[in-house]
């Protein structure tokens, strides 16, 4: 079993569109669908903003189907000179950069653990770059302020939800991949380049119709 999620519901329609669908319900007031695609079975779902929805939407899905694989597909926005919009990303890495960990010395980061899933979306999905990315409550949308987090954590993007969601799954030992479609810059156009590319990549189901043609061709779990 695969749970997939996504923040908005239009980033996981590919996954309904081409499932071989069985149930559809609702849990804690999100929608989800089960069925297949190819030989693997999932469900999907979406709807949360920020990392305590992230983790606590995550742990209720977990609890109720018992997946061997979770997966987050979803927009970021670029802070690193690497991507610009429309690239996927592949996160390797995962650390909230809003946290204060005094008592602890350096900083706390969470690393995608190798699985046969992992292996497969970086080998398969070649117009993807694999990198770190970084999350915080909060949206960013000034150069300055984006400039210094890529200095800090040598980050390719940030969000509000992919270290909630590799935490929530590394805590329940269960393999997880997060798979990014950047969609502004963090700079101060964020708003308006945010709506312009959601509307252009994620209403179109990227990076969702990568994850679709994997999994139709491959046993991932």
């Amino acid at each position: 079993m695969i749970l997939v999620m996504g923040v908005f519901s239009l980033e996981i329609k590919p996954f309904s569109d081409r499932m071989l669908h069985l149930e559809a319900g609702e849990l804690i007031g999100r929608s989800y669908v089960r069925g297949t695609i190819g030989n693997n079975e999932l469900v999907a779902t979406s709807g949360f903003i920020g990392k305590v929805e992230t983790a606590t939407v995550t742990q209720r899905f977990i609890d109720a189907f018992s997946p061997d694989l979770v997966i987050l597909t979803s927009g970021a926005g670029g802070i690193s000179t690497a991507v610009e919009p429309g690239q996927v990303v592949i996160g390797s890495e995962f650390q909230e950069y809003d946290v204060n960990l005094p008592l602890r010395s350096g900083k706390v980061a969470i690393q995608t653990s190798e699985s046969i899933a992992y292996s497969h979306f970086r080998t398969y999905i070649r117009d993807a770059i694999v990198g770190k990315i970084i999350t915080g409550d909060q949206i960013v949308s000034n150069t300055e302020e984006r400039d210094e987090l890529y200095e800090t954590y040598n980050a390719v993007c940030l969000d509000m939800d992919s270290a909630a969601f590799a935490k929530t799954a590394m805590m329940n030992e269960i393999p997880f991949v997060v798979i990014k479609i950047i969609l502004d810059m963090c700079d101060e156009n964020a708003e308006k380049d945010f709506n312009y590319y959601f509307e252009r990549f994620c209403k179109s189901g990227l990076p969702a119709h990568r994850v679709v043609e994997v999994l139709r061709s491959h046993i991932i779990v």
